[in-house]
């Protein structure tokens, strides 16, 4: 089993009874996917961006469930049926990842140039450099 999310619009001439109604309907066809409902969380009416079914607005629904990947499709299928729902979305949720004891990567060693305290010590070293040079 898996996590999924559905974001589905009811039609936004029900009152909040015929909406909650249609909540209860969309629990029914997941438990009978074979799923379990999680949480369901209510965002209410909102205008939609185009007209849907000749609906300007809609209640939005947005709902946490687990269910077997093989039977997503069947629960797709009775959603495009269901007159109360104008359009679903379907998303599976991302897995959360299992805390394992990893090293952190080891810090970046950057090399910089030692900063010469005065003109004259910086003097010192460029002879320094041409005498051994002069030698070789």
């Amino acid at each position: 089993m898996r996590d999924y999310e559905v974001l589905y619009i009811v039609r936004a001439d029900f009152d909040d009874e015929k909406v909650q109604d249609a909540v209860k309907r969309v629990n029914t066809l997941v438990e009978r996917s074979g799923g379990t409902a999680d949480r369901t969380n209510l965002w209410g009416k909102r205008k939609l961006a185009y007209e849907v079914k000749h609906q300007k607005e809609g209640s939005y629904v947005l709902q946490d469930f687990k269910l077997d990947p093989d039977r997503v499709p069947e629960l797709e299928a009775a959603l495009k049926i269901t007159e109360e729902v104008l359009r679903h979305l379907i998303v599976r949720k991302p897995e959360k990842p299992v805390a394992t004891a990893v090293a952190p990567p080891p810090a970046e060693v950057v090399l910089e140039p030692v900063a010469v305290a005065s003109d004259e010590a910086a003097r010192r070293v460029r002879r320094a450099d041409r005498e051994e040079r002069e030698e070789s």
